[in-house]
């Protein structure tokens, strides 16, 4: 996989929180925010496998009827909204 150079700006107290959690884990503020956003974008990119045994877990109870649904206007009344 390529790699691509970026030119950002951030708040010198963004920065400044930033050097702060880097020196936590024995980082440089480059390399922190390089794993930071590479980790993000991890998580973007696709569900975890927790995410998809409950997803494939609900739509199972689904298929066999154990789940009840409610409208929107039910929760609304319920909790007095």
């Amino acid at each position: 996989m390529g790699k691509t150079k970026k030119l950002i700006e951030l708040d010198d107290k963004a920065i400044e929180i930033l050097e702060k959690q880097a020196k936590l884990e024995k980082r440089s503020l480059k390399n922190y925010i390089e794993y930071t956003l590479e980790e993000q974008a991890v998580r973007f990119s696709e569900p975890s496998e927790a995410y998809k045994a409950m997803m494939e877990d609900m739509l199972d109870k689904m298929e066999k009827n154990e789940i009840d649904f409610i409208s929107m206007d039910a929760v609304k009344k319920k909790y007095g909204l």
